[in-house]
């Protein structure tokens, strides 16, 4: 049985190798506190979502397959939340009774697995129920798959086959065993038989018979080790049984933790009031963008209240340079670009009024780093090996964004490195958001038409609001506000 929840025909792999730069697009844009609002202290939930936000679709109809599932989770919370919660409680069960396995010998090993799947079944049930009772709510492929699968592999049939055959096990006291003679008159071919058939009951009512002593201990193990043999393909088959059906109840687990995690996310931001909707992503080869309302996510959460969001819209522009006043809230506007990319290309909302972006292959953050005593280098030897090693993972159709780098050598200088690093990148088809005080680099793009400036919006008395609006860069970055809103007490 498969969940299919991720992806339409294949498993969520949740043990892929992580991707490259995935440290630093979690610390860059502030992941961690999306993620741990998703998560409310659930592992799993943070694992699985980590996995899926790290690494972005590509494909359109993938990322399409899991918004229906999406939007019909969040029609139905309840029944998703329960479902997830079974699977929960399985793992929590199956766990207080992972003791009955310890066992070195056979029979008690046999019992523990008629237990163990004792447990799966009532389980199984509850999903069952879940399924008879919600199906008609649901709309997406992925949710009806599910439970339609559900209703289909779990029928009153099998249940009741299942429990009887459970039940006649379990009775081991009568256990009934044959055998036949082998050419040394020993034992062998031992097979554990069913005592309810009526064609063969007459057989065994009449078949010879003979008592162990009380105190024959070697005539008592012996005939436990002739039963063992007898059980033994029973034991191995119970045990292949329950391994199934724990990689099943792990398997949905995993794939409904991604949308428990957004349910928990979407829950947090509604009753801070701020919008989430599902984006409208256009192909590769797109440079248009558009978006209303755009957050930061992470702040919001941070904060537990309403944040100031941005508006845009562009054309056919592949390199966006955002300067302005000091505090104005660019590195916020930026982290806001980069979370609603993955966020969007993972399946997941995002969070804005409306929003529409081309796909990309990668996303990769090159953000200004603090200082490290332990650097054996410069901050500029530092910068440049990071964006190295991020080179070498480039293609074309992916999408890099810059915080405040090579600001760390002089004007002249880091203007003329990003200057050339960034003509390199907008010739192989990188789109590029680059937030700078770097007045030479930004002008040097004032004749590219394929250029979008835009500056923190800064009012004549000096105060910000925090307004990422159209504008061509400014020689000042306002510093001297700052001085005197920190200074003017003094």
């Amino acid at each position: 049985m498969k969940a299919n929840l991720m992806f339409r025909e294949k498993d969520f792999d949740l043990n892929a190798e992580p991707r490259f730069g995935q440290d630093a697009l979690i610390a860059d844009f502030e992941l961690n506190r999306v993620l741990l609002s998703m998560a409310r202290e659930d592992q799993m939930i943070e694992t699985v979502c980590t996995v899926a936000l790290c690494c972005p679709l590509r494909e359109t109809n993938e990322i399409q397959y899991r918004q229906e599932n999406l939007r019909d989770a969040l029609r139905n919370p309840e029944a998703v939340r329960r479902l997830y919660e079974i699977t929960v409680d399985t793992e929590k069960k199956i766990k207080s009774s992972m003791h009955w396995l310890s066992s070195i010998y056979l029979s008690s090993t046999f019992s523990s697995a008629i237990e163990l799947l004792k447990i799966y079944i009532s389980m199984l049930m509850e999903l069952r129920t879940i399924a008879d009772r919600k199906i008609s709510d649901f709309q997406s492929d992925g949710f009806r798959t599910l439970l339609t699968m559900l209703q289909r592999e779990l029928s009153d049939d099998y249940f009741a086959e299942i429990n009887s055959q459970l039940k006649e096990l379990k009775e081991g006291n009568n256990t009934l065993i044959s055998a036949t003679i082998g050419n040394y008159l020993q034992g062998t071919h031992y097979v554990l038989r069913r005592r309810e058939r009526k064609d063969t009951w007459w057989r065994w009512q009449f078949a010879p018979s003979f008592t162990i002593a009380p105190r024959d201990d070697a005539g008592a193990k012996d005939l436990a080790k002739r039963r063992d043999r007898a059980i033994n393909e029973v034991a191995n088959a119970l045990a292949q049984a329950a391994e199934h059906l724990s990689g099943f109840f792990d398997m949905l687990r995993r794939e409904l933790a991604f949308y428990v995690g957004c349910l928990n996310l979407s829950d947090t931001l509604q009753a801070l009031e701020m919008p989430i909707c599902f984006p409208d992503l256009q192909p590769l080869q797109s440079c248009d963008r558009s978006w209303q309302n755009l957050y930061d996510v992470s702040l919001a959460l941070m904060k537990n209240s309403a944040v100031v969001s941005n508006n845009l819209e562009t054309t056919n522009k592949s390199l966006y340079i955002v300067t302005g006043a000091n505090q104005g809230g660019k590195s916020t506007f930026l982290r806001s670009i980069g979370q609603a990319q993955l966020m969007a290309q993972c399946g997941m909302f995002v969070g804005a009024a409306c929003f529409a972006a081309p796909l990309r292959k990668e996303v990769f953050s090159h953000f200004k780093k603090e200082e490290d005593s332990s650097m054996k280098s410069g901050k500029l030897d530092e910068e440049l090996s990071r964006m190295s090693e991020i080179v070498d993972h480039l293609a074309s159709d992916t999408m890099i964004l810059f915080n405040e780098s090579f600001s760390s050598t002089n004007e002249r200088e880091g203007s003329e490195i990003f200057r050339q690093i960034t003509l390199a990148l907008i010739e192989n088809r990188i789109e590029i958001f680059s937030v700078t005080h770097l007045y030479a680099y930004a002008t040097a793009f004032l004749e590219n038409k394929q250029t979008q400036f835009l500056r923190a919006e800064r009012l004549d008395t000096g105060e910000r609001t925090f307004q990422i609006v159209p504008g061509e860069p400014l020689q000042t970055a306002f510093g001297s506000d700052l001085y005197k809103k920190i200074f003017e007490k003094i």
